[in-house]
């Protein structure tokens, strides 16, 4: 039997009579937990009646909505983005697509030369950035998660004063309101995993939260792409598939080769999802390196990247696009050919594999080329394949 003064001086749950209970800790007042929207049931009629959101930048950001744009790492997604921001600020189309005239709010996490960047858009592209705020932040934004939901982090709090606090000094000088915030990048402003599906959804509600103070203005998402994983090369953000189901829009930023002689790399921006709209069609830009008028502390002249319309012509893209691509089979029909030619052992595309160091998908539709070319002739099952005097001498042509 348990003696009677046994729980004397124990602090007990009060709510299922618990020691130690951990399943109803009481509030953390470090960590207040974010206001819960109150619930009420809406009728059909009066949710039908309700506006769209208006873009902010015609296919790409809309008003109360999220928007994710991927890219390689040293695509230029920055660049983009500051330009993107002029554009907004100023009022003007961007790159051909209607903008809504408003302040932007740059939230960056990262030690980018966010000032070299800005110079070259004010300085070479002309942009006047006159309603482009910086906020150089460092608290991640993920909430706290307790057994009792999820808590404010600092990140979130210090976001949403800020945001307020421009909110409010806009209105009082009577200047345009924040219609675009911009969060550099997703991973440093994340705590946690990007392939939980948790943890990036409970990031994303932290995001509109803080858009609470700010009604009317829309969110781009700075993220990394992920890897370029399986045959079919996909381009795709990086980690949980909750980036794609739990925003509005998802944007994929590519960059084609650079050339060193113009300093110039094309890129390519395409919507991969866009909610309940019409995708629009890709955006071709150029990426150009500009020197600025500033110098670093042996005399030398900086340098940075500049966004410009692509002025070539859809056939003179689709060209190129050709171009590369035949260069890029030439390249690989090569390699597997010599391989046929230097290892008997290869009786296979599986067995080929190892020796050109491509997939299998990729093996296969090169090896369909030379056969279709007459450069190969396929043996029987277990025999290898035999090079022709034509692929002979497209191994001679092409070796130096």
């Amino acid at each position: 039997m348990i003696p009677a003064d046994a729980y004397e001086g124990v602090e007990l749950c009060d709510v299922c009579g618990r020691e130690s209970c951990e399943d109803h800790l009481p509030p953390d007042p470090a960590h207040p937990q974010p206001a819960r929207p109150a619930l009420r049931f809406q009728s059909a009629a009066g949710i039908i009646s309700e506006p769209a959101p208006d873009p902010i930048v015609e296919g790409a950001v809309w008003e109360n909505c999220l928007t994710v744009l991927a890219a390689e790492s040293g695509a230029g997604k920055t660049f983009v983005q500051i330009d993107l921001s002029a554009a907004v600020s100023a009022g003007t189309p961007w790159h051909g697509r209607d903008t809504q005239q408003g302040a932007v709010a740059y939230v960056s996490y990262e030690g980018d030369a966010l000032n070299l960047r800005f110079r070259a858009a004010r300085d070479i592209r002309g942009h006047r950035l006159e309603h482009v705020y910086v906020l150089r932040a460092h608290e991640p934004l993920s909430p706290r998660v307790t057994h009792d939901g999820e808590a404010c982090s600092p990140g979130e709090r210090a976001l949403t004063t800020q945001l307020e606090l421009l909110a409010a000094d806009l209105t009082t000088r009577s200047l345009p309101p924040i219609r675009l915030v911009v969060i550099d990048t997703v991973r440093a402003s994340l705590s946690g995993s990007e392939d939980s599906s948790e943890h990036v959804s409970a990031y994303l509600r932290a995001v509109r939260r803080c858009m609470a103070v700010v009604p009317g203005a829309g969110v781009l998402l700075a993220h990394h792409a992920g890897w370029q994983d399986g045959d079919t090369q996909r381009k795709r953000e990086r980690g949980s598939s909750a980036w794609r189901g739990n925003v509005d829009a998802t944007l994929y930023l590519e960059a084609g080769e650079y050339d060193r002689e113009r300093g110039e790399a094309p890129l390519t921006l395409r919507a991969l999802k866009v909610r309940d709209g019409e995708r629009p069609a890709p955006l071709h830009l150029i990426r150009r390196r500009v020197d600025l008028a500033v110098f670093d502390r042996r005399g030398r002249p900086l340098d940075s990247c500049i966004i410009e319309p692509d002025r070539r012509t859809h056939q003179d893209i689709e060209a190129e696009r050709v171009a590369t691509l035949d260069a890029q089979f030439a390249e690989t029909d090569r390699r597997v050919l010599q391989a046929m030619r230097d290892y008997p052992a290869a009786t296979s595309i599986t067995r080929l594999r190892p020796y050109v160091g491509l997939r299998t998908g990729i093996v296969t539709d090169a090896v369909a080329r030379l056969l279709r070319a007459g450069h190969v002739a396929e043996g029987r099952r277990g025999e290898p394949y035999t090079v022709t005097p034509s692929g002979l001498a497209l191994l001679a042509g092409s070796t130096p």
